[in-house]
């Protein structure tokens, strides 16, 4: 192994601490591995698959749905199988190549999905506190350059650290491949992607709320005066956005939060010294978030359960994939996930 591939000393315990586990934990810990693993294809599949097959859902929203999808099921293809098989043989069990890859890779993949996240937040400001600019800004076409982008984006984040000499290292608590714990410009430049797409998603979501509650109020008081409200309308997607947003901010926090404070604590350090246990959960976080996705934005969605239900025969509804007589407007209301 070359130089600049060598861990730090202090993760050498951890080496001997996934080689030296019981059997049950190697089980149960390869097991959730595995199936974490098995959801996020299945899941972020079936989103891909139901977008393709009902036309109804090829919304502008959807959009940046398909792009969270195709992030997610990259990294259950390239980034986990190495973490599972790992768990399994208690060791190492790949090269260098693959190392560099799945430290690539999980770098490029978590700023695509945190950018479209970003995306998805603005174009919800746009939608619902700047409502006059939305059809201009977001057209079909211009989504889809924006999404392109943002892959293009994604794909030049980890190049600084990889120019600037370093190498994604194996870290035996973490079971994967990442950066170096020493801190240097380049080490944290990559925080930096994480940072402003977050400043930019709290003030929109911020926003986005704020006027949903002015929204309520201004209709709660039309209703107290008996009045019609003739220019003060909610409406059902009103209602989903707020528990869709709602969920996306909780889920993203739930999954992101805990990973980021164990990293600046490794790099506060200068080395990695937190229990195993700490390690794994943090691994497991990350698995966790690319099989969410799905539940948020497509189970949310009445189109997607009917799909849903369609697939595995929970019910014989009517053919949800018909052309429908209702506007543009009211087709991406009900059938877009946001």
């Amino acid at each position: 192994m070359s130089e600049l591939s060598k861990g730090h000393p202090s993760l050498e315990k951890y080496v001997t601490l996934l080689a030296e586990r019981q059997t049950g934990v190697l089980v149960i810990e390869a097991l959730i591995c595995a199936v974490l693993i098995l959801a996020a294809l299945v899941g972020n599949s079936l989103v891909l698959w139901m977008v393709c097959k009902n036309k109804n859902l090829r919304t502008i929203p959807n959009l940046f749905i398909v792009s969270l999808a195709l992030a997610d099921i990259g990294m259950a293809t390239i980034c986990q199988p190495p973490c599972l098989t790992v768990l399994v043989a208690g060791k190492r069990t790949y090269g260098n190549f693959v190392c560099q890859l799945q430290g690539y890779v999980v770098a490029m993949l978590s700023c695509v999905s945190l950018l479209t996240l970003t995306l998805v937040a603005v174009n919800r400001y746009f939608l619902i506190v700047r409502p006059k600019h939305y059809q201009k800004i977001f057209t079909a076409k211009r989504t889809r350059w924006m999404i392109l982008a943002i892959w293009l984006l994604s794909l030049l984040e980890p190049l600084p650290y990889l120019c600037s000499n370093h190498r994604y290292v194996y870290h035996a608590g973490k079971f994967f491949c990442f950066q170096v714990v020493e801190v240097d410009f380049f080490t944290l430049l990559g925080y930096v992607f994480v940072a402003i797409p977050t400043v930019v998603l709290s003030f929109c979501y911020y926003n986005v709320f704020k006027a949903l509650k002015e929204h309520n109020k201004r209709l709660n008081s039309m209703r107290r005066r008996d009045d019609q409200p003739s220019t003060v309308k909610i409406t059902i997607e009103d209602i989903s956005v707020t528990k869709t947003l709602f969920l996306t901010v909780c889920g993203f926090l739930i999954c992101w939060t805990p990973i980021a404070i164990v990293d600046f604590i490794g790099f506060g350090q200068g080395s990695w010294n937190l229990p195993r246990e700490m390690y794994v959960m943090y691994t497991f976080l990350g698995q966790l978030s690319t099989v969410i996705n799905p539940v948020i934005y497509g189970v949310m969605n009445k189109t997607f359960r009917d799909e849903y239900r369609k697939l595995f025969k929970w019910s014989d509804g009517a053919d949800i994939t018909q052309d429908s007589e209702e506007t543009p407007h009211t087709q991406e209301s009900k059938c877009s996930v946001l």
